[in-house]
């Protein structure tokens, strides 16, 4: 790969980083603060984000999702956590929601 692929490709790259962190900062009623060098990349005064996008989507986490079937009045939601085995060592726990549902319940809805 040549040095002029191999800016090109950075260079695409970064613009499609910073793009979706631009659309969720807007999603969330938020601003971009990425752009500054720190770990976050969307903030507003409820929640801190870091944005990633590229080809690593997690498709079985997504499946899990999918494969629930909430209420009108339900969000759907994957929790994984780990086995920290013997040592004691506190679990480690995350939850995995749908961007779209979450933002309908607590971000900025989109005008059709």
């Amino acid at each position: 790969m040549t040095e002029g692929v191999k800016r090109r490709r950075g260079r695409l790259n970064r613009s499609r980083g910073n793009a979706f962190e631009r659309e969720v900062a807007a999603k969330l009623n938020g601003k971009r603060v990425g752009q500054y060098g720190g770990k976050t990349d969307a903030e507003n005064d409820w929640i801190i984000a870091q944005c990633k996008v590229g080809t690593s989507y997690p498709e079985r986490i997504d499946r899990w999702l999918k494969a629930l079937s909430p209420k009108a009045d339900q969000l759907r939601a994957v929790v994984l956590g780990d086995s920290p085995g013997s040592g004691g060592g506190k679990r480690r726990t995350l939850i995995v929601m749908d961007f779209d549902e979450f933002v309908d319940w607590f971000g900025k809805r989109e005008e059709a």
